[in-house]
């Protein structure tokens, strides 16, 4: 058996970029019996031939050349860290936006858990170190 070749104006299978599907494509350009654009016999567009067989395979991802599992750790999780190492959470004092607050306290918020207040900003504003990272908090300035 013999296998037909291709040419401009014959129908072929092609993934649609608009219609995101594998429909019935008519070839409108071929570069020395490769199909290179094709238009969709569904939504009329034209674009560049997409095999409808092919997948695309993902990556495998790459390892440290160390072998070391340990997952890495962000540049706020190493602060927070070294940051914790002389902190009291007992110390901790809840936080309400109507305390009033001064650096260096320890707070304890419902969502973000244990912080540092590293600034105070006038009126009513302090930055937060918390694990996830520093955050911008309403309070009543001490």
């Amino acid at each position: 058996m013999t296998a037909k070749v291709l040419s401009a104006g014959d129908y072929i299978a092609s993934k649609c970029t608009k219609c995101k599907d594998t429909t019935g494509h008519t070839i409108v350009a071929m570069v020395g019996g490769k199909v290179i654009k094709v238009e969709c016999n569904t939504c009329g567009s034209i674009h560049n031939y997409r095999d409808a067989s092919s997948k695309k395979v993902a990556a495998a991802k790459k390892t440290s050349s160390t072998g070391s599992s340990k997952p890495r750790t962000t540049k706020a999780e190493r602060a927070w860290e070294e940051l914790q190492q002389n902190l009291r959470p007992e110390e901790a004092i809840p936080y309400n936006m109507n305390t009033p607050m001064r650096e260096e306290m320890l707070i304890r918020h419902p969502t973000f858990g244990l912080g540092l207040v590293l600034n105070c900003i006038r009126p009513n504003k302090m930055e937060v170190h918390f694990q996830s990272g520093i955050k911008l908090l309403r309070c009543k300035i001490d």
